[in-house]
């Protein structure tokens, strides 16, 4: 007999059943998110580490490109616009750099003429999201190898 009014036309509905999971079945899916999550941080350091080889610096404009031995000497930001890099190489410097001029000024890049008594080797120039900057090195270098220094001020 329903003695309470509420009881009057109630239905009665199982809940769907749970899985019951245990410790170990979280640790396992943890252990597979955890596996994936380091998988993916790998794979994006693949491609920064891929990239890095074409060109290290990514302020440095895209058409100039570094020689095959190159070897980084130093990379250095310092502040939020400043940057400088340099790196050594055994290409001859005054052909790297007459290619140089040369993509730079058919990019659209303004060239500054340097003054014939510095006896440094270099090229200043402006454009695309930098102030000024000047890739440069020393006439006079020991050795097989020349540093050549690039150091840029950024919009």
């Amino acid at each position: 007999m329903i003695t309470a009014p509420s009881q009057i036309g109630a239905v009665c509905v199982a809940a769907p059943p749970r899985p019951v999971m245990d410790g170990l079945s979280f640790r396992r899916l943890g252990g597979q998110v955890r596996d994936m999550l380091f998988g993916l941080v790998l794979s994006l350091f693949a491609t920064v580490i891929v990239y890095a080889e074409e060109m290290p610096q990514g302020w440095v404009p895209e058409v100039l490109v570094l020689p095959s031995d190159a070897e980084v000497q130093m990379d250095r930001a310092i502040g939020s616009s400043i940057r400088m890099f340099s790196f050594s190489t055994a290409t001859d410097v005054e052909e790297l750099f007459g290619d140089w001029s040369a993509a730079l000024e058919s990019e659209g890049y303004s060239i500054r003429p340097q003054r014939a008594e510095l006896e440094e080797t270099a090229i200043e120039f402006s454009g695309r999201n930098i102030l000024n900057a000047k890739i440069a090195t020393e006439v006079a270098s020991g050795g097989d190898r020349v540093v050549i220094t690039f150091d840029a001020t950024l919009q």
